[in-house]
């Protein structure tokens, strides 16, 4: 019986990977393949903001309570909502919002105070799913 040399043993151990695949591939063996799905969904938007008074008048602070269009993150949206100002007013408004990774900024108009207002704010961040599935490698049927 012949001793196995170095050269011999390092050959398997660089084959031996290569017969696995193919014992895999050839056994009807299945390789898993990993999806990552992002849903978003339009979503509400809760915040501080600030409305500019029209004609001369003073800005007031308010909270504000929108809909955005979408709550992708690192994406601009389009926002309608109410806003209760500190001054015991109330406002309406509509424009855009771009949400960041950690908060999300709106800039609008108040049609109800006639006035711009800015707010900054959270939205719910997208939900993620995460499916695996198993791909047939068997090429015989």
């Amino acid at each position: 019986m012949a001793l196995m040399t170095g050269s011999h043993v390092k050959a398997l151990l660089l084959a031996a990977p290569f017969v696995f695949v193919a014992s895999i591939a050839s056994a009807g063996g299945s390789i898993p393949t990993t999806v990552t799905t992002t849903n978003n969904d339009p979503s509400l938007f809760l915040g501080m903001s600030w409305t500019f008074g029209s004609g001369g008048a003073p800005g007031t602070p308010g909270i504000t309570l929108k809909a955005l269009s979408t709550n992708k993150r690192d994406s601009g949206a389009l926002t309608g909502g109410v806003t209760y100002n500190f001054d015991g007013t109330f406002g309406c408004d509509i424009g855009v919002a771009y949400n960041t990774s950690g908060a999300t900024i709106t800039s609008s108009y108040d049609i109800c105070k006639r006035g711009f207002q800015m707010g900054l704010g959270a939205t719910k961040s997208p939900t993620t799913t995460t499916t695996t599935s198993y791909m047939n490698t068997d090429q015989n049927r």
